[in-house]
């Protein structure tokens, strides 16, 4: 199995039951009486949070808006889209309606998307169906068409044979104003660490409850691995690396982009409230212009 289809098989398993299973991050218990609360507008619904423990708040992917269940992570996406088009924050509810800016999401999650699709030619693409979009394999009319791309936690699934691909492609679907808002997670510093550098052909095999990958190298070589690393989808979506911030620049450089920045922001009005500057969202930029 080639590079490609890995990453299909692994995108397929993955849509197919992410809505049943827990979030990426551990989720917080309820907090001590006393614990420290904050009030946030959510910029995703709107709705004005009241005396939300802290510890949620600062969860990357707890639900902790009370009306839409936006996490840091979603809320912190559409912040830093706001903040590339329009160069300050507003809410969705807020932005302007332009039939006219195309934008593309990787499997977004629907709580902004339903939003990005009032607002704009917003269209959420799917590795399995329709509206499809296979990233390490795309359609050549797309090229150089999107003003916007999202691809939130997605990359680290994407096996190593793939990934320069599917970098690359990221930056020929834009234009050249185009901006791309990235997550993974990442360390801060040193090297992108691969679980499975040599993946080629592989299968997960559960025996009495343990799931285990059986990997075929390109040298026919076997490969069995047990210390696996599942995020929240559909119990298939197997982490396959760890990145850095430095090599996350570098790989987004080589594919073409411009400028890159790191949204470690703190902007408490709408809840967000890194408690780290690693993890965050990430804007690639095609250009080095400033967003507008």
């Amino acid at each position: 199995m080639n590079g490609t289809g890995v990453y299909g098989k692994m995108r397929h398993f993955a849509s197919r039951l992410r809505r049943r299973l827990a979030p990426v991050a551990p989720v917080p218990a309820a907090p001590a009486a006393g614990g420290e609360t904050v009030d946030f507008v959510c910029n995703l619904c709107g709705h004005h949070n009241r005396s939300v423990p802290l510890e949620h708040a600062q969860n990357r992917e707890f639900p902790s808006c009370g009306r839409c269940h936006s996490s840091l992570r979603m809320r912190s996406v559409i912040y830093v889209l706001s903040m590339e088009l329009y160069g300050r924050p507003l809410t969705l509810p807020d932005f302007p309606e332009d039939k006219a800016l195309r934008g593309l999401g990787m499997s977004d999650w629907e709580g902004y998307a339903r939003g990005l699709e009032k607002k704009f030619s917003y269209t959420n693409t799917y590795y399995h169906a329709e509206p499809r979009l296979d990233i390490t394999d795309i359609d050549e009319a797309l090229t150089g068409t999107q003003r916007f791309l999202i691809s939130s936690d997605v990359f680290e699934h994407i096996p190593v044979a793939a990934l320069e691909q599917a970098f690359r492609n990221s930056r020929r679907l834009l234009r050249d104003d185009g901006v791309f808002i990235f997550t993974v997670p990442f360390t801060k510093e040193g090297k992108t660490r691969e679980h499975f550098p040599r993946m080629h052909d592989f299968r997960i095999i559960e025996t009495n409850g343990k799931r285990f990958l059986y990997n075929r190298t390109k040298e026919g070589e076997e490969e069995i691995f047990d210390d696996l690393v599942f995020h929240g989808g559909d119990g298939m979506t197997l982490e396959m690396r760890m990145f850095s911030e430095p090599d996350l620049r570098r790989q987004l450089q080589q594919a073409g982009f411009a400028s890159v920045r790191v949204y470690a922001d703190h902007y408490p009005p709408f809840g967000i409230l890194w408690p780290m500057d690693w993890a965050v969202p990430i804007a690639a930029r095609c250009s080095a212009e400033e967003g507008a």
